[in-house]
């Protein structure tokens, strides 16, 4: 034997091949209603879907209404408060309102250096306009008299007048 021979493999036997044949066609007949309700019934429950959509989005839309008009009314009233605010908060209004209360302005400062104890500056008592001496603790000041009101007597007046309307 020689190399070529053993080298070549030994060729298979040939298969037969089977007869084609024509199969016969089925028909086979789907139920269609159950098709058919089931795409009805997809349609129909998209559509009530749809319909629950725009009825949220309908409702939502007038709640957003109401809260954009109720944040520029609170949009107003803040801007109002802010303009209140800054008129009190003016020097001029808290002078009147000091001076309402009896404060009058303080006179130039005056230091005391801490080491030493020496007062830097004039240290002058504040006076109010039209007062001749400071008030220092412990004086007395004279309290206005109280005024009589005559709001009780026509208020009772007021009263009698009513019975006698009545009677």
């Amino acid at each position: 034997m020689s190399v070529a021979s053993l080298l070549r493999t030994p060729e298979p036997a040939p298969r037969r091949r089977a007869a084609l044949t024509v199969v016969p066609v089925r028909e086979v007949a789907a139920p269609r209603a159950p098709f058919v309700v089931a795409v009805v019934s997809l349609l129909v429950t998209g559509l009530i879907g749809l319909l629950v959509l725009n009825t949220v989005l309908g409702k939502d839309s007038f709640h957003l209404f109401e809260l954009r008009s109720e944040n520029r009314a609170l949009l107003d009233q803040e801007q109002v408060l802010v303009r209140e605010v800054e008129m009190l908060r003016s020097p001029s209004t808290i002078a009147d309102k000091a001076a309402g209360l009896g404060m009058v302005p303080a006179g130039p400062p005056a230091f005391l250096r801490l080491p030493d104890g020496a007062v830097l500056g004039s240290a002058e008592v504040a006076q109010a306009p039209g007062v001749e001496e400071p008030l220092l603790e412990g004086t007395a000041v004279e309290e206005p008299a109280a005024e009589t009101s005559t709001d009780e007597t026509t208020s009772d007046a007021s009263t009698d007048d009513e019975s006698t309307d009545d009677e």
